[in-house]
């Protein structure tokens, strides 16, 4: 395991030197932190982050890609994201994510034109080939590459890296944007969003790692890990969470018995 993890990181190196100078597409997870982190080691002043500000995404990972860029003292570029004002993404079909990713890619090669910047990178890795993603073919015809999967990094890889590397990031919980939460042909709104992000923070703040609220209008429904469910459908802390969630707006709250899982929206798609 340790040749192979080698292995792979080298060639992350050597991908991103040939690259020559890159504008990371940084979301404040573990994989495009790992990304940011190699490319620093190796591009230097080359290598600068770009992180997307929106509603669409949960205020914990916005604070989080601050202070790790913060931390790796490199160029940290705020782009302001308006996709709300897309009514393609705010009707909330299958294609959102194309939709979403599209006006993505176009800020961000305008972002890298203006910087004089070589290459637009992602944290895409090889797991993320197993799962519905449309929003990967569009990074790929934009141009914008995935050195960490083009390194043959899966997210395990990526973890055992972060973590030899002493990146305090390197078992957090995967995040995702909020709009994912939302069933599919619910609209997206605003306030919505707001109310799912304030909820995943209280569950976090009662000691749940792995949270998701998806909303399924009027229904808040609860993904914990599965060996927390018991813990979460017990008294005190189920009157407290429910209380909780009436206060934000939800008319229902109902724990999912299945526990989490990645991408449970999409069990409703072909």
């Amino acid at each position: 395991m340790i040749e192979t993890k080698n292995h792979k990181t080298e060639r992350l190196k050597e991908l991103l030197a040939d690259m020559g100078s890159v504008l990371v597409s940084f979301s404040g997870g573990v994989d495009s932190a790992l990304l940011l982190h190699v490319a620093s080691e190796v591009l230097g002043e080359k290598a600068k982050a770009a992180t997307f500000i929106s509603p669409i995404f949960p205020r914990i990972d916005l604070a989080r890609a601050e202070n790790l860029a913060a931390e790796l003292k490199v160029s940290y570029i705020k782009i302001p994201f308006n996709i709300l004002s897309h009514q393609d993404f705010l009707i909330n079909d299958s294609m959102r994510c194309r939709a979403c990713k599209m006006k993505m890619a176009e800020a961000l090669k305008k972002e890298a034109a203006t910087q004089g910047i070589a290459t637009v990178v992602d944290g895409a890795n090889q797991d993320d080939l197993g799962d519905y993603r449309p929003g990967l073919k569009v990074s790929r015809k934009a141009g914008i590459r995935s050195p960490l999967m083009e390194a043959g990094f899966t997210k395990t890889d990526i973890r055992r890296e972060a973590k030899r590397r002493n990146m305090e990031l390197w078992n957090v919980p995967a995040s995702a944007c909020l709009a994912s939460r939302i069933a599919y042909g619910t609209p997206i709104r605003e306030n919505h969003l707001s109310m799912i992000d304030q909820a995943e923070a209280f569950l976090r703040e009662c000691g749940f790692r792995t949270v998701r609220v998806r909303y399924h209008a009027p229904v808040a429904r609860i993904e914990v890990s599965a060996s927390e469910v018991p813990r979460l459908a017990e008294l005190p802390i189920r009157e407290k969470v429910i209380e909780n969630l009436k206060s934000l707006g939800f008319t229902y709250v109902a724990l999912d018995l299945s526990g989490y899982r990645s991408g449970s929206m999409n069990d409703v798609l072909p």
